[in-house]
């Protein structure tokens, strides 16, 4: 029998992918919970905690995505779900439940915005200024995936935390780039 060796850095990279990949799962798990738990976001409060467990659910299954060259579980998932609910939080404040396509482009892109700066603030300990990048990439990635959720039909006043499993694919190809500069970056 022959086995074949590969350098552990010839693989790195496509196993960095293979690992973000599933957690697109996360998404509409995430939302799905949040909906279980304060129904669809139509109050500041319902979007804050609905935020809170789908933060949690999203960081959660991007920790485990970024191991062993990420953040430790407990800023990332902390991070994540209090940067989701805020942003959720003050989007419903501001614009109301999203109940139109541009309404959920805009908490799309705030969300993503939130959601990425309270990030980049765990990130940017290991890569420096290129972490300021996390938050503009995730504002355009959320508001693209909520573009694409609302053209496959999604019901827009049901009045979801995050976007469906459409949407999730498109944003977690979008932020592929992460496992990629935390590798580039590892010591």
């Amino acid at each position: 029998m022959f086995v074949i060796h590969r350098p552990t850095e010839a693989r790195s990279p496509s196993r960095a992918l293979l690992r973000w990949a599933p957690t697109f799962v996360a998404f509409p798990v995430g939302g799905l919970t949040a909906h279980l738990l304060v129904g669809p976001v139509d109050t500041v409060l319902s979007a804050a905690v609905g935020g809170l467990a789908t933060g949690v659910a999203i960081g959660a299954a991007q920790w485990w995505a970024l191991r062993p060259a990420g953040p430790t579980a407990g800023r990332w998932v902390s991070a994540s779900a209090l940067g989701f609910a805020a942003a959720l939080a003050l989007v419903t404040a501001v614009v109301g439940p999203p109940t139109t396509v541009g309404a959920v482009v805009v908490q799309g892109a705030v969300c993503g915005l939130g959601l990425g700066a309270a990030q980049a603030s765990v990130l940017f300990r290991r890569l420096g200024a290129r972490a300021l990048f996390w938050p503009v990439l995730l504002a355009c990635a959320w508001a693209f995936g909520w573009t694409v959720t609302a053209a496959v039909g999604v019901r827009l006043e049901d009045g979801w935390t995050v976007f469906g499993s459409s949407g999730a694919v498109v944003v977690t190809v979008l932020s592929a780039a992460l496992p990629l500069a935390l590798r580039r970056s590892a010591p």
